[in-house]
């Protein structure tokens, strides 16, 4: 490698650092090793005048990209498990695109952006499916997860309408009151823990004494009643459009 060529990998190298926010692929723990090895690979003479800025561009960004290209409606949280079976693939695919450079003008651009695009499939499939495997339960349920927007554990909670009986709808609705109940009580606190859970993601409620809990219980059992009706008729209840309560 040129002085030339050895100054751009360089200055990729130190402009890829501080550029990256921490962001679902980034939370693995092997992102940073494998990142920093792709740009040293960045050459004018391996790849042509104009690709380079361009890939080190998508490069730099990729953390903070992810995250932005998610466009979930819910929390971007995934178990470890998953992040780092995503995190394995894309690695693959670039340390392959890297060694087996094919020299065509304009060429890493764009391979580097369908990994990328692969990667924001995968991991909203993975994302939404834990929801919903999460969701498949009687009332209040939990997973473990780590967030794509701090890289901290988290737990995320969801409410399930699979209740076999309406006795077990009753205790369902008992335990998500008790829980809302029981949240910090602090009102900036509480009214942002409330909106964590799927079911009061959209309250403008301040604390629990604001809800009623009469007019939420005849709204989620509208949903559930609607849903039993779909499970007996072998429909797919995942495309009923669940009715928000009013809180």
């Amino acid at each position: 490698m040129g002085c030339e060529s050895l100054s751009v990998a360089l200055a990729i190298v130190l402009l890829l650092e501080p550029c990256l926010s921490l962001a679902c692929l980034q939370c693995d723990s092997n992102f940073s090793s494998h990142f920093s090895s792709y740009a040293p690979k960045l050459s004018r003479k391996s790849w042509g005048l104009g690709v380079v800025p361009v890939a080190g561009r998508r490069l730099r960004g990729w953390a903070q990209d992810t995250l932005q290209e998610l466009n979930l409606k819910i929390s971007p949280d995934i178990p470890v498990e998953k992040l780092h079976t995503i995190a394995t693939t894309v690695y693959g695919k670039l340390d392959m695109l890297f060694k087996n450079h094919t020299y065509k003008p304009g060429d890493l651009p764009k391979k580097l952006d369908s990994i990328f695009e692969e990667q924001i499939k995968m991991l909203q499939d993975a994302i939404v499916e834990s929801r919903i495997k999460c969701e498949n339960h009687c009332g209040l349920n939990h997973y473990e997860a780590i967030s794509c927007q701090t890289c901290n554990a988290t737990k995320p909670t969801c409410f399930g309408y699979n209740c076999s009986s309406s006795d077990k709808w009753k205790d369902a609705l008992n335990e998500l009151y008790d829980y809302v109940k029981g949240l910090n009580k602090e009102p900036e606190v509480w009214a942002s823990a409330l909106r964590q859970v799927p079911t009061f993601s959209h309250c403008t409620a301040e604390s629990p004494d604001t809800l009623n809990f009469t007019s939420i219980g005849d709204t989620l059992s509208k949903n559930w009643l609607k849903m039993m009706a779909l499970k007996d008729m072998e429909e797919d209840a995942a495309l009923l459009k669940l009715l928000e309560p009013t809180c």
